[in-house]
């Protein structure tokens, strides 16, 4: 893969999937190669917010809060991985379920820009990171997008487009809720 892959990845159905098709590594291997790498990035950004300029966030959080928050969602981020890769599993339109594991990858890869976003919190401003997040959620869409249609549907259907637009739904109500995590404790 060249450096350019990934963005290429967010626009087509076979840059980069065609290479990843091939492969079929276990959800371990993805665990930590991709999941626990990428949210401990996004739980490091948040602790980093907390520490730094917690008072830009919320000025009478103290810290141990912050620390606290900062763990269930990091826990909760490889829950919601291990979720969204048992959705798609019963979501995809295939004669046999596809592997749990070639999910996983998906469900990983696709979560992998909304953890990516968590670096705009380097900047102290609330509506630039809301600003990064959702641009992170609307690449994690086209990842899943053509992720779905790489791996699972391959036809570019209107069929695959309902089932991204179905799991696409499921993973906004599920990083919703990872957001609502983050946001209790600064209320």
């Amino acid at each position: 893969m060249t450096p350019l892959t990934p963005f290429r990845m967010l626009l087509s159905s076979h840059h980069g999937w065609d290479e990843l098709a091939t492969r079929h590594p276990g959800s371990s291997r993805v665990f930590a190669r991709v999941v626990l790498p990428a949210s401990t990035l996004a739980a490091a950004m948040l602790l980093y917010a907390g520490h730094v300029n917690g008072p830009v966030y919320a000025a009478n959080l103290a810290m141990l809060r912050w620390d606290v928050m900062v763990l269930l969602f990091w826990c909760a981020c490889w829950g919601s991985v291990q979720l969204m890769a048992g959705f798609i599993r019963m979501a995809v339109h295939a004669e046999a379920r596809p592997p749990y594991a070639d999910c996983y990858r998906l469900a990983a890869l696709a979560a992998l820009p909304i953890w990516l976003s968590s670096l705009g919190l380097l900047l102290p401003w609330p509506l630039f990171n809301a600003a990064v997040g959702v641009l992170g959620l609307l690449a994690s869409g086209l990842l899943l997008y053509h992720g779905l249609d790489a791996l699972f549907e391959h036809d570019d259907s209107v069929r695959t487009e309902s089932l991204a637009y179905t799991v696409f739904s499921v993973g906004a109500l599920l990083w919703s809720l990872l957001v609502a995590l983050i946001l209790l404790p600064l209320l």
